[in-house]
């Protein structure tokens, strides 16, 4: 990577790591080769060019920083949990959620007492009763509800 004091090219002020392969002198004739033609003081004068070195405000516009990540919108956010953990709200999570919760409701009601297991938005699975998760879900529902009110989807 390039460093301060490191050579460079200069034009109307603005570094260049490398020369460009061909120039257009004022004649209306070209040089290409910039390994020969950067040797040549009349050519570089005629195109502009100068040796020079790169001061650190060259290598930040020669390497700006990359932008920020975008801030993630509600629905890939998911929603937090009271325990601290996020469910994913997609539709298609929404739909898995709603689908396990309409089979819990209806094991509950046979009296099968089968642990309800949700997976949340870092793949760890989270064991709980059909009375933990019914709260869990009503509260999941009436978030979801809020969000896409909002307009935001």
């Amino acid at each position: 990577m390039a460093q301060i004091g490191d050579p460079c090219w200069r034009r109307n002020g603005v570094a260049a790591l490398i020369l460009p392969f061909r120039v257009r002198l004022p004649d209306g004739s070209t040089r290409t080769d910039p390994e020969q033609w950067s040797q040549d003081a009349a050519v570089l004068a005629a195109t502009g060019w100068a040796a020079s070195t790169l001061t650190q405000a060259d290598l930040d516009a020669l390497f700006p920083p990359p932008p920020p990540p975008p801030e993630p919108s509600p629905f890939e956010a998911g929603w937090e949990t009271p325990a601290g953990w996020r469910l994913a709200w997609q539709p298609d999570d929404v739909a898995l959620l709603t689908g396990l919760y309409v089979l819990a409701q209806r094991a509950n009601e046979l009296g099968v007492g089968q642990p309800v297991v949700v997976t949340d938005m870092s793949g760890e699975r989270h064991t709980m009763t059909f009375a933990e998760f019914e709260p869990l879900m009503l509260a999941y529902g009436a978030a979801r509800a809020a969000l896409s009110a909002g307009g935001a989807e």
